[in-house]
């Protein structure tokens, strides 16, 4: 999906908003799944999260000279980012952190009680069957 904003001086005179990928069929059911009232495309959640990511990461900052070096250690870099955003930043607009707003948990998370958790062991294969 695209949203092109156009301007005059600093007015916003018009959004376009235009599918570049993908079936239109598809991001109407999504839409109608995760918005309230009549939805349409917006890309605000995206560029949220890629401010985040950018805010946190020095290797994604638009100029640095802290790179990732690999693929595999920016994928670490990025979970670790989504982890302490979701379970240990809180934001006042939720009066919590995300994590508490999907009722993953019931409190914010310090760094330290996030790198000392251990999940449970799975349960067996034959106790779910």
């Amino acid at each position: 999906m695209q949203v092109v904003k156009e301007y005059s001086g600093r007015k916003l005179r018009e959004v376009k908003r235009r599918l570049v990928h993908g079936c239109s069929k598809r991001v109407d059911e999504w839409i109608a799944l995760t918005q309230t009232g009549l939805g349409q495309i917006n890309t605000a959640y995206v560029e949220r999260l890629n401010a985040t990511f950018r805010a946190f990461l020095p290797s994604l900052a638009r100029r640095t000279r802290n790179l990732a070096r690999t693929v595999e250690r920016l994928a670490w870099e990025m979970f670790w980012c989504g982890v302490v955003y979701n379970f240990c930043t809180v934001h006042t607009t939720l009066e919590g952190t995300p994590a508490m707003a999907a009722d993953l948990t019931d409190h914010a998370w310090s760094v330290r009680e996030l790198l000392l958790f251990s999940p449970p062991p799975p349960e067996p294969l034959h106790a779910v069957l």
